[in-house]
């Protein structure tokens, strides 16, 4: 069951990007590396095009003139669009701002935006994809200020940022390592404490197949490109260190360790999906907007996504309050932990207009400080001491983390590895192991085979990691 080879994040040559991972509700990313275009070759209809893009700037009103401005910002909330929820909050911006904000909802939203970033026209103000290297953020981002401005102000500050320069804002947060379920379902199959370790997990599947009528756990492998990226959210929840990443380059560890986060997590996966009876009948021809109504009427009883989806789910039918999300079920020493992580950031088109540009910075912070969208979404506010929504009440036990920024000199580091092995953590493209493990195990592969896509894995990253530079230069310092 081979999916057909996706084509996501950057493709051509004119990207520069050196796609490396991406999560959030559907952050997606593949393995790829582009380069840039030689910037002193220019075609003629190039260079037509940037007259024609410079006199539409030059006519484009500024802030002071009194004439209203348009802004365009990119979203991979299509929903949102659609039942014209972010137009009907976004008016009080527009009449307090005298402009007009228009959204434009892409489904696939890493591909399509990233395509989209072959040209300058990709909106004002966007969701910054996570294909985009921290390396190549001021290619194509308007610098925002730098960490020190919001570090006291704003949850994960850093997490668009480089060398000391912001160029996004998470536009809310969420809770990671967490697998959304339906209580009502894993109630009736006779479960009254969740799960803390993987065994407990699975066997607590075993009784939603056996005492209720509901899929125990529903892949999405149809749309397994972004839907198995979900799982490598659950990886620094696993591992309870906040500092797991740096770690793993300081130390040198293999990224497949045994008994490591991402040995474990994926392990978990494959257990999952190597039983034919714990899964849905035909994972091939899943459906990502179908399922959304059949957990919330019961028919599904789990699924690993982000705290994202909650709200999601609950939207979906008469049953909201039946939608529960619990901490992954990892452990150590007997203790659980959860990783709180940003959600997509806002981003600024560096190629906008002044005017355009200064009032993308007063969008955010209105979306930020005033929409009130995160907590109605169910997410955590990324102002700091925004309330924490009621949904992650099975998180008490667990200890919360952010994770550590890398220290200076490894910054960017573990990306630039991520993406030149070919590893691709937060990958999904059709050669990355998420796919391959979900292909091993839903033929009914054994473990074995497995086990050598880790060393498949391990070995390109060992390589790339001992060849970088940067981080030779930092064990050496």
């Amino acid at each position: 069951m081979k999916l057909k080879k996706i084509l996501s994040a950057a493709v051509t040559s004119a990207l520069v990007l050196s796609i490396a991972g991406c999560g959030n509700a559907a952050q997606t990313t593949t393995a790829a590396k582009t380069e840039a275009p030689n910037a002193e070759t220019t075609t003629a209809a190039a260079a037509e095009t940037e007259k024609t893009e410079a006199a539409t700037q030059e006519a484009t009103p500024s802030a002071d003139s009194g004439e209203k401005l348009t802004l365009t910002v990119l979203t991979c909330r299509t929903d949102r669009v659609q039942d014209g929820h972010l137009a009907e909050i976004t008016k009080a911006f527009e009449d307090a701002n005298n402009c007009t904000v228009k959204y434009q909802g892409y489904t696939d939203y890493v591909s399509d935006v990233s395509t989209m970033m072959n040209t300058t026209d990709y909106g004002d103000v966007l969701f910054i994809p996570d294909t985009v290297k921290l390396s190549d953020l001021a290619s194509f981002f308007e610098p925002l200020g730098s960490y020190d401005d919001y570090k006291d102000k704003y949850n994960w500050a850093d997490a668009k940022m480089y060398d000391g320069t912001v160029y996004g804002i998470a536009h809310r947060g969420n809770v990671s390592g967490g697998i959304c379920y339906n209580k009502k379902v894993w109630a009736d199959a006779g479960v009254t404490t969740l799960p803390t370790t993987p065994e407990e997990f699975i066997e607590d599947l075993k009784l939603i197949r056996d005492n209720t009528d509901a899929i125990p756990y529903y892949t999405n492998f149809a749309a397994a490109d972004w839907t198995l990226v979900q799982w490598a959210a659950l990886v620094l929840s696993a591992s309870g260190s906040p500092s797991y990443e740096n770690d793993l380059l300081v130390n040198k560890e293999d990224i497949f360790a045994p008994g490591g986060a991402y040995y474990n997590v994926y392990k978990l996966m494959y257990d999952v999906f190597s039983d034919p009876t714990l899964i849905e009948e035909d994972p091939a021809t899943t459906d990502w907007e179908g399922c959304k109504g059949a957990i919330n009427a019961g028919k599904i009883g789990t699924m690993v996504m982000g705290s994202w989806a909650v709200s999601q789910f609950a939207e979906a039918g008469p049953n909201p309050d039946d939608i529960g999300y619990m901490p992954a079920p990892f452990s150590i020493n007997g203790k659980q932990y959860a990783q709180s992580a940003p959600d997509y950031c806002f981003g600024i088109n560096k190629n906008s207009s002044d005017a355009v540009k200064e009032l993308g910075k007063k969008y955010i912070t209105w979306y930020i400080e005033e929409s009130g969208d995160a907590e109605a979404e169910g997410s955590i506010g990324t102002l700091k001491g925004s309330k924490m929504p009621d949904y992650l009440e099975a998180f008490q036990n667990c200890e919360l983390f952010v994770a550590d920024p890398a220290p200076e000199g490894l910054v960017g580091v573990f990306d630039a590895i991520n993406s030149d092995s070919q590893v691709g953590t937060w990958a999904g493209d059709a050669a990355n192991f998420k796919i391959q493990i979900a292909e091993a195990a839903i033929s009914g592969k054994d473990f074995s085979a497995v086990e050598a896509i880790y060393a498949d894995n391990n070995k390109r990253w060992a390589e790339t990691r001992d060849a970088n530079a940067d981080l030779a230069a930092y064990l050496a310092g």
